[in-house]
């Protein structure tokens, strides 16, 4: 269950500040399509740092989890 702040903090420890599509993809066992579909349809907050160049910033991502048990999709 992803909106227990300890499991999230133990999961997100060592993480870079900025992290990439590949980042997530590799924390949370899903595809880039995955990622990038929660980017566009269940409001990851991204930094566009590029045409194709997308970055997370780690505190947006532990709040996204923490409240992701209820986004749908």
């Amino acid at each position: 269950m992803m909106n227990d702040p300890q499991a999230v903090d133990t999961l997100l420890e060592g993480q870079p500040e900025l992290l990439t599509t590949e980042d997530i993809c590799t924390l949370m066992r899903v595809s880039q399509g995955t990622v990038l579909r929660w980017m566009k349809d269940q409001d990851l907050p991204v930094i566009s740092v590029g045409p194709r160049l997308r970055r997370v910033q780690l505190s947006h991502f532990r709040a996204w989890l923490l409240r992701a048990d209820e986004i749908k999709g």
